[in-house]
């Protein structure tokens, strides 16, 4: 897909891989919308790259739909979003402090999986009604895993 002129939103774009994703889209001409929860880090790579920063929890429905909306007014509707959002608490399951904490890890599962499908769910809904493209294309979701996982 040529990315030139597109829309595309990019989760956690505040740093890491999400930040390159975003830049990377960019420089190909892509409109970048960088969700991410961390406002100040993906304002400033936003504002290196001429995209637009919005706060979004990816775990959160109602968050997601504002922050996609809030991209629509700016960009228009995506045609790529890039799931970069992603945590990972470094812990033992028991340590010397006793076992992990719950919360820390179903944080994780929240923002890891639910957040994922989150993002694909309300990506699909909003793509569904784009017209297809002179080259056939419609619209493109990729989804990434860090090697933190395992």
């Amino acid at each position: 897909m040529d990315v030139n002129g597109i829309s595309a939103l990019v989760t956690g774009a505040g740093s890491g891989l999400g930040a390159a994703t975003a830049r990377a889209l960019a420089k190909a001409g892509a409109k970048v919308a960088l969700l991410d929860i961390n406002l100040t880090t993906s304002a400033e790579v936003a504002g290196e790259i001429g995209g637009v920063a919005i706060q979004c929890d990816v775990s959160d429905g109602p968050n997601v739909e504002a922050a996609f909306q809030d991209a629509r007014d700016v960009h228009g509707a995506a045609r790529i979003v890039v799931s970069c959002a992603g945590i990972a608490p470094s812990a033992r399951i028991v340590g010397r402090d006793g076992p992990h904490d719950l919360e820390s890890f179903t944080r994780a599962i929240q923002i890891n999986l639910i957040g994922t499908f989150n993002i694909m769910r309300l990506a699909a809904a909003d793509m569904q009604t784009l017209e297809v493209l002179e080259t056939g294309e419609r619209v493109l979701i990729v989804n990434t895993a860090s090697i933190a996982g395992f």
